[in-house]
């Protein structure tokens, strides 16, 4: 697989961009100035001033006691109020792009390429179709992911994300069985609205994988070509052939035979032809053809990628008691070396 790069800005402005959950706590920060105002030693009376002479040294020592003192009491009194550092939005750039997987989650996608029955040796074509897109995944780190399912109806899956560990929850709904049939018109439908509203950043892609076909009416072609354009995404086909099927390439032996109801792929393959956008087909039998598909696949979409990622509020709680725990810590030993 390419290297695929990535490159994060952020303005000074959001990395300080902090809050308080309870900011009436902060009222207590005037306690801290105690220190600056009586000293925190036993007081010594002295026959001679000149026996104990007040340095530089021993006011610099003085006022680094207070200081930690302060800071201590700042920052215990910032993990009461609640500290923490508001949501923040970071600019990606990089190459790849927004994916989108429509799987078919037929009842066909539960046998193997064979038609069978699957085994320990011989998996169904769902888990391979799993463990392959799995690995795709994890290979285009910067790209944008989302899934859906599709059998007589569609059904969303997960988001258009950049957090891989969603997309892959997502994919692994290939290992649950499929139910009943192939309506690839409204699967393509809900996988383009995931484009919806968003802004145009990089170049967006429909992953249909499926095992079979249905027939389009004039109604569902007008709306896969509107969607298409709309929208501007391009289109692959992967397509699981079982052994001894029609595939996309299959010739009819009659020009009866020639047409959608008995040779679906065949001609939902002419249709997506004719869509004006990008488009190419990959007929699979085997496990070793569908990892060549997304090799070609990952080959063709890496085009320059831009896309915001919102980063969740952080609670800074944790880190004020433990900083204040280390200037307490300082402060008791400091109190521990004092003359009796």
């Amino acid at each position: 697989m390419p290297a695929i790069g990535w490159s994060r800005k952020v303005s000074i402005e959001k990395m300080m961009n902090f809050a308080f959950s309870h900011p009436w706590v902060l009222m207590l920060l005037l306690l801290g100035l105690l220190p600056f105002m009586m000293n925190v030693f036993h007081h010594r009376t002295a026959s001679w001033n000149q026996l104990i002479p007040q340095t530089s040294t021993t006011k610099w020592l003085d006022w680094t006691i207070k200081i930690m003192g302060l800071l201590a009491f700042a920052s215990l009194t910032f993990g009461l109020a609640g500290l923490y550092q508001t949501e923040q939005t970071f600019e990606r750039t990089g190459t790849g792009a927004h994916i989108v997987f429509v799987l078919d989650r037929s009842k066909s996608m539960n046998e193997t390429f064979g038609g069978r029955v699957p085994d320990e040796n011989t998996p169904a074509k769902r888990q391979i179709a799993r463990d392959l897109l799995s690995l795709f995944v994890d290979e285009r780190p910067h790209d944008l992911f989302g899934v859906v399912g599709f059998s007589t109806q569609p059904f969303f899956i997960s988001p258009l994300t950049e957090h891989k560990s969603v997309t892959q929850a997502a994919i692994n709904s290939l290992t649950s069985p499929g139910l009943a049939f192939t309506n690839v018109h409204k699967g393509l439908v809900m996988g383009l609205s995931y484009f919806k509203d968003q802004p145009y950043t990089g170049s967006r892609v429909i992953v249909l994988v499926s095992d079979g076909a249905a027939t389009l009416d004039h109604r569902s072609q007008k709306t896969l070509r509107e969607w298409f354009q709309r929208h501007r995404a391009s289109l692959y086909w992967l397509f699981l052939r079982t052994e001894g099927g029609l595939g996309i390439t299959s010739e009819p032996e009659t020009s009866a035979d020639d047409n959608p109801r008995i040779m679906p792929e065949r001609h939902l393959d002419k249709f997506f032809h004719t869509l004006g956008i990008p488009y190419h087909s990959f007929e699979v039998d085997t496990p070793e053809s569908l990892q060549q598909a997304l090799s070609k696949l990952d080959e063709l979409e890496n085009a320059p990628l831009v896309y915001n990622e919102l980063i969740p509020r952080n609670s800074l709680t944790q880190l004020c008691y433990f900083i204040a725990l280390l200037f307490v810590l300082t402060l008791v030993g400091v109190k521990a070396l004092e003359a009796k």
